[in-house]
């Protein structure tokens, strides 16, 4: 067995990583710890995303990676998603309990956005 002591960042491919950049910041409100020409990293509560740049990424059909983030006011997000002009994928819809909305970042990331009650 591996002993896993911490989890340093998570990378996520990003085509432009000042609007990458900005929406991890400015929508979702993560803190911004170091931004170069590009990479980035963001962090949000310990968690830390690397955003590097890569020019020649597609999003797949299916989403390699995804990630869920639980929010506080479900109809806040959604104005928000709208106001900024944010892809929505699919939904909202209702989940047990809550709702939920997926929506893409700048490179095309699938994030969920959900409430639960």
């Amino acid at each position: 067995m591996i002993v896993v002591e911490t989890l340093a960042h998570i990378n996520i491919p990003a085509v432009d990583i000042k609007k990458s950049l900005d929406f991890y910041t400015l929508f979702l409100d993560f803190e911004e710890v170091e931004q170069s020409q590009d990479e980035a990293v963001v962090s949000f509560n310990s968690v830390n995303l690397r955003l590097y740049r890569n020019d020649k990424w597609k999003p797949a059909a299916y989403p390699v990676l995804s990630f869920i983030l639980d929010v506080d006011d479900f109809t806040e997000a959604l104005q928000e998603i709208e106001s900024r002009e944010i892809p929505i994928v699919t939904g909202p819809f209702e989940i047990e309990g809550g709702e939920s909305v997926y929506i893409q970042d700048p490179a095309g990331n699938l994030i969920e956005l959900f409430y639960q009650e």
